[in-house]
């Protein structure tokens, strides 16, 4: 390259952000002078190298190319001397890779070990280079993201699934801020974005998230986010730019910048650069596993106050993937989706995501969508568009592989995100839009369920002639005005599957929508969930399938699929673990049974009977004035799949009798006491001994979460400070002791002690007493006893008790001993044997006692 040319700064482009440098007899000093290079020192032999050419994203050198002639190619030899004289250049400037060809071979070097790369075959990596080639951006980016300094081999793509940052990264601004769990999950979101926006090559030189990290070196951590308040941010708006409306489509404000004057928050300048470096620590973000795109806002916004105060509770993903998996056949090219209460887009998103590839294709670097989707929301409270920007941000995450091989046309994705979620900022929100009728082809939806203050919504609605003439049900709730919108707006034929709260299906003020339903769409499925399906909601819920009617006269004549779900795949608690019952899976899988053989699904029913799924006419909807299905079994069936407990109920006569036989039970009881009482060794003497100077202490560990437990699940027991099922939370594929020993609780109930034997491990509420050494004077039962007796008392605390290991190793256990003072066998088993009589005398009169209040 002349020095004209390097004025210039010329080069070929690969992709949209690399430069190839056809260099020629220009030295590495020559390219630093003109800027093409860091200005670092490079050591002299170096400086004075002339490589061929160079591949460069920035200032940071990818590859060093040297081109080669056949002649001085062709055999092993001259390629390994060709590898061995300039691989040092590529070291030196840092590069990833050394590339040297004759144009007709190619050997790829990986600079940090200085092998040749070989396939996933473990062969040598043939592929020829041609700066030139459409697909060489591709390949050396798959390249770089297998080899390193311990491989050479280009790998599958490891998908990572950064969760625990995410909660990490949350946690920190929650500490910091105090504010709501939405306001702090978008403050995430944008850091998140700005990372992996950076990571996929969107975000380069100045404004790349490698940029901002290295400022901290040589910068005050106000001048670093004031770089990222003034720069970055800016970038990342200009690259998604606002829609029509002027909404932006992924950042519009964090707790780190002053919204009024877009100025940064100095308040939280060490909070920012703590989240920076935690993001620094855990790597590259490209591959991003799916099930961390479909449960990332899930894990944060099922605490939220404001989604409860409004009625939009979160809908876990497994009721979407139900759902959806029910209207799966619905899924074809030119299907017009929608969700009226769209949240941050889990229902559409979760809906296409297989498909993303078949139905957005980009040609002439335009996205043709052969499928439209659209979400509408009101958001919440005086963050409004912030519900709506999290749901453009979750499908640019879902769209990340489309993204990536299309770098260039962010502006194209950022008016699809525009057009695909919409914010709806009126009072009424959604509801307000009443311009939809039979537009769309499949609703998706949970809406907004709440009583309370919609007499005064409805009120206003009354006002307003176009709405007052739209709304002519007069249902109760947001979900009564939600259900008309969502009839009215389907196409004809046009299907739903939408979750709805139990008075819908019973109130007598909605007679009248549940006959609108029946007039207007035929009736597919109605699906009985559990109580607290929802986050923080233990509301009875159903989901309801329907399909708009050609015209109202139109009878329905199919059967209604029905069924009761007791289990979801997943424990009904914050915490949400999976859990191998899952009667929701099996009602989807005989839904879609039921939908492609609806006359002769019966047969198939008696073949293989589910007691939890029945079929009805219409004329059972039609005839009732409650379509709370679960009542619609018969009793000793809702008993027999375990909805329903059975009662015992007796008369005065049986009962008289009971009573009879539980207070001579209980006589008995007393009279062994006293019998046992006769023969008690009265003899005081006893010796105490430390209890470190029996046992061998040990704590639990902490990596015994539930979370531990799930992923690693076996058959050896985890033992923890619970008191109910013998202290077992869970089973796992490994142990810790093999052994009989005694563990205690070390908080909760702190002091509780359990004979254990066999293979288990204990977490870090439990501790557990292994015998030093074999004293056939000790007997492990008595301890048992002792303990379980005694040790409770040595806790500390008022309301939250602790027992640790400092406090527990200078306990005193007292042993009987004999007349020559030693310790006395015999008498250690009596008192055990007593011990255990008394304790199960007490379990006998528990279970009397509940025979009674039964």
């Amino acid at each position: 390259m002349s020095e004209e040319l390097l004025q210039r700064n010329e080069y070929q482009k690969i992709g949209e952000n690399w430069k190839f440098y056809n260099i020629g007899s220009t030295t590495i000093n020559q390219l630093k002078k003109q800027n093409i290079l860091r200005d670092i020192d490079y050591g002299k032999n170096i400086e004075r190298k002339k490589p061929d050419a160079l591949i460069m994203e920035y200032k940071k050198v990818i590859a060093v190319v040297e081109y080669k002639t056949i002649k001085n190619f062709n055999t092993q030899r001259k390629k390994n001397l060709a590898i061995s004289q300039e691989i040092e250049v590529a070291k030196k400037l840092r590069a990833n890779l050394y590339i040297l060809t004759d144009s007709n071979e190619t050997l790829w070097i990986n600079v940090e070990t200085g092998n040749t790369i070989k396939n996933e075959k473990n062969e040598e990596f043939k592929y020829n280079f041609d700066p030139k080639d459409f697909n060489l951006k591709k390949i050396i980016q798959e390249i770089l993201i297998s080899v390193s300094k311990i491989n050479d081999k280009i790998l599958p793509i490891k998908l990572i699934d950064p969760t625990k940052l995410a909660k990490k990264v949350w946690q920190d601004i929650w500490i910091a801020s105090g504010s709501s769990p939405e306001i702090c999950l978008y403050t995430f979101a944008e850091l998140f974005i700005f990372k992996y926006l950076s990571d996929l090559g969107i975000l380069i030189g100045n404004n790349s998230f490698d940029n901002l990290f290295n400022l901290y070196k040589n910068n005050s951590p106000e001048t670093v986010l004031n770089h990222y308040a003034v720069v970055i941010r800016p970038k990342i708006k200009d690259l998604f730019p606002k829609n029509s409306r002027g909404e932006t489509t992924i950042i519009n404000g964090t707790i780190f910048i002053k919204k009024e004057q877009e100025k940064i928050n100095l308040y939280y300048v060490t909070v920012f650069e703590n989240i920076i470096r935690k993001f620094e620590n855990y790597g590259k973000l490209e591959n991003i596993d799916h099930d961390f795109k479909s449960k990332l806002f899930e894990t944060f916004l099922k605490e939220s106050e404001s989604r409860k105060t409004m009625g939009q509770f979160f809908t876990p993903i497994k009721i979407v993937r139900a759902v959806n998996k029910m209207a799966n056949s619905e899924l074809r090219e030119g299907i017009k989706i929608c969700d009226p209460a769209c949240g941050v887009g889990k229902f559409p998103l979760e809906f296409i995501k297989e498909k993303i590839n078949n139905f957005f294709i980009i040609n002439e670097n335009k996205i043709i969508s052969k499928i439209k989707i659209v979400g509408f929301d009101r958001g919440f409270d005086e963050n409004e568009e912030k519900i709506i920007i999290l749901a453009k941000i979750n499908m640019l995450i879902y769209f990340c592989e489309l993204i990536k091989k299309n770098k260039e046309i962010t502006k194209e994705f950022a008016k699809l995100f525009n057009e695909s979620f919409i914010l709806k900022t009126s009072r009424f929100g959604t509801l307000s839009d009443i311009n939809h009728e039979n537009e769309y082809d499949l609703i998706l939806t949970n809406p907004p369920y709440v009583i309370r203050g919609t007499k005064e919504l409805k009120k206003e609605i009354e006002k307003n002639e176009k709405l007052n003439n739209y709304y002519k049900i007069n249902a109760m709730g947001l979900e009564g005005l939600f259900m008309e919108w969502i009839i009215k707006s389907l196409k004809k034929n046009g299907k739903a599957f939408i979750i709805i709260p139990d008075g819908i299906l019973n109130r007598n003020a909605d007679y009248k929508l549940r006959k609108f339903i029946l007039d207007n769409c035929n009736i597919d499925a109605l699906i009985s969930l559990p109580t607290n399906t929802f986050f923080r909601n233990s509301k009875k819920t159903y989901i309801l399938g329907i399909t708009k009617k050609n015209h109202i006269l139109e009878k329905q004549i199919d059967p209604i699929f029905t069924y009761l779900v007791s289990e979801i795949g997943e424990s009904r608690d914050v915490n949400r673990f999976d859990i191998p019952e899952n009667d929701l899976n099996e009602a989807t899988e005989l839904f879609l049974s039921f939908k492609g053989n609806k006359k002769n699904f019966n047969k198939f029913q008696e073949i293989k009977p589910d007691k939890r799924c029945k079929i009805w006419n219409v004329e059972k909807f039609q005839n009732s004035k409650s379509w709370l299905i679960d009542k619609w079994w018969e009793e000793e069936d809702l008993i027999e799949i375990g909805i329903v407990k059975k009662e015992n109920i007796i008369d005065l006569e049986n009962f008289s009798q009971l009573l009879k036989n539980i207070s001579e039970k209980l006589k008995n009881f007393s009279d062994s006491i006293k019998e046992m009482n006769k023969y008690e060794d009265k003899s005081n003497d006893f010796i105490e001994i430390l209890l470190s100077d029996i046992f061998e202490i040990k704590k639990g560990l902490l990596k015994y979460t539930k979370e531990f437990i799930h992923k690693n699940y076996g058959e050896y027991p985890v033992y923890s400070s619970q008191t109910k099922d013998n202290g077992i939370i869970g089973k796992i594929n490994t142990y810790d002791y093999d052994c009989e020993c005694l563990t205690w609780t070390t908080d909760g109930y702190a002091g509780i002690v359990f004979l254990r034997k066999g293979k288990f491990s204990v977490t870090s509420h439990c501790g557990v007493l292994i015998l030093k050494k074999k004293n056939e004077k000790i007997l492990l039962n008595y301890l048992y006893y002792y303990l379980s007796e005694n040790l409770k008392k040595h806790a500390i605390g008022d309301q939250n008790k602790r027992l640790t290991v400092d406090i527990i190793k200078n306990v005193k256990i007292k042993f009987p001993i004999d007349e020559k003072g030693e310790l006395d066998l015999i008498k250690q088993q009596k008192i055990f044997e007593k011990f255990s009589y008394i304790r199960k005398i007490k379990e006998n009169i528990k279970k009397e006692n509940e025979k009674i209040i039964l």
